[in-house]
């Protein structure tokens, strides 16, 4: 059964906090398999290889914020990110558990329906330590 309503994130990009402007967030963490099957195996076999994490999320358009952050910076590989799925204390140095990488942004999209609040979405990878 789960015991925690995630309603408070915070989700900071590029020094922004746009926690205000988002209503959705997915952090994916996963592994890129690599394949060691040889000759005379019977079976496949696999091995993990480099780490992955993509951050995706969506909320409504509200001026200027999301626009100024994002779209000059798709593309851009050294924007930080950083997730707190539930929230930071103020004036605390301890804020639970939260997630920071450096990312490429991959997406930045905005449209929707007439009369409807503007919805956008954006992407986020990691681009590593180098």
């Amino acid at each position: 059964m789960a015991t925690v309503v995630f309603d408070n994130a915070v989700l900071l990009v590029s020094g922004y906090d746009l926690s205000g402007d988002f209503n959705e967030v997915t952090l994916e963490h996963g592994v890129e398999t690599q394949d060691e099957t040889a000759f005379g195996d019977t079976t496949r076999i696999h091995k993990g290889g480099l780490k992955t994490t993509r951050l995706t999320g969506r909320g409504f358009w509200q001026s200027p914020t999301p626009d100024q952050v994002f779209f000059d910076r798709v593309g851009d590989d050294d924007e930080v990110v950083t997730v707190f799925p539930d929230g930071v204390i103020e004036g605390s140095t301890s804020s639970g558990s939260g997630y920071a990488f450096k990312s490429v942004l991959t997406a930045y999209n905005q449209g929707g329906a007439v009369g409807t609040m503007l919805p956008f979405d954006i992407a986020a990878e990691t681009r590593g330590i180098d």
